[in-house]
């Protein structure tokens, strides 16, 4: 018998069939359209993000100076944590020469450039990645300039977006909830290392798989063995294929920490976990956090 409902469920089969065929073999509408997506997603997500993880970057971003690179800076809300960033008093953040801001995602850039004007940077755009956009203007010529890049570290070493490495070394550089995002994490911390100057440090924060291994955590729910945790690791592992479709290609299930803490290059490497229990997001996503200083 004819049923409407059962028209419409194929019609919605086919329309979807066709949407991913096209996406696969049209791989820069369908970046376009990731971004897009998350951009709308990220607008009301980031403001609850930055505030979880507050209390963990503050400590450390209020040491940051000299010339910094940051990989993946979204909406910047994170800059407001920089020494008297947004001021009153001070007009501009206070020991920073100059500030590379790398974020792939141009629906994000007014934000990003918004957010670091209230900081106190004066705002430009790298004119190679990002030919149509136009620089901000200000009148306190004192200002250290924060400089948008629409490139990655994905493809280093072989390519490293021109005005990154050009500006090199740095004395900070400054992953936070990104490398979960990244096509390559390995990449982009060798090519961090790499463009850090000798006892330049690395500052991370960046949500993990669980882990068995001995962390530091504060939550004795999450024991190294407990089924709680096995149960968790798994959930990770399973819903990854369709959690990053819709998040950017966000990983729940990388030993991010581990990475770093093994890779070498490093004379000191600082890292902590937390295990938090406050709602399934928070299970979803254990955080690890440290500084490493370059050999």
């Amino acid at each position: 018998m004819f049923s409407w409902k059962h028209l419409a469920l194929g019609v919605l089969a086919v329309v979807t069939g066709w949407t991913f065929h096209y996406l696969r073999t049209h791989p820069a509408e369908s970046k376009g359209l990731q971004d897009w997506v998350f951009s709308k997603l990220w607008s009301h997500m980031s403001q609850v993000n930055a505030q979880r993880i507050e209390e963990f970057r503050k400590p450390m971003w209020s040491q940051v100076h000299g010339k910094v690179l940051e990989i993946g800076v979204g909406h910047g809300e994170a800059l407001m944590l920089l020494p008297h960033a947004g001021s009153q008093s001070q007009h501009k953040v206070q020991g920073i020469s100059s500030y590379v801001a790398v974020e792939p995602n141009a629906f994000l850039h007014p934000r990003l450039a918004q957010t670091a004007s209230t900081a106190g940077f004066a705002v430009k755009y790298d004119p190679e990645t990002c030919p149509d956009a136009a620089s901000t203007s200000s009148a306190n010529k004192d200002l250290p300039e924060l400089t948008i890049v629409n490139g990655t570290l994905d493809q280093a070493p072989a390519h490293i977006p021109g005005f990154i490495r050009n500006h090199g070394p740095y004395d900070y550089a400054i992953v936070s909830m990104v490398l979960c995002s990244v096509d390559n994490v390995r990449a982009n911390l060798h090519a961090i290392q790499e463009l850090l100057a000798p006892g330049g440090k690395l500052i991370f924060i960046e949500h993990v798989r669980h882990t068995d291994s001995s962390d530091a955590t504060v939550n004795p729910q999450y024991t190294p063995g407990s089924l709680n945790l096995q149960l968790w690791k798994t959930v990770q592992s399973v819903i990854t294929p369709v959690w990053k479709a819709g998040t950017g290609n966000c990983h729940l299930n990388r030993d991010t920490g581990r990475l770093i803490r093994e890779m070498g290059g490093w004379s000191k490497v600082d890292i902590q976990t937390h295990r938090g229990s406050d709602g399934i997001i928070e299970k979803l996503t254990p955080l690890v956090y440290g500084i490493a200083v370059k050999e």
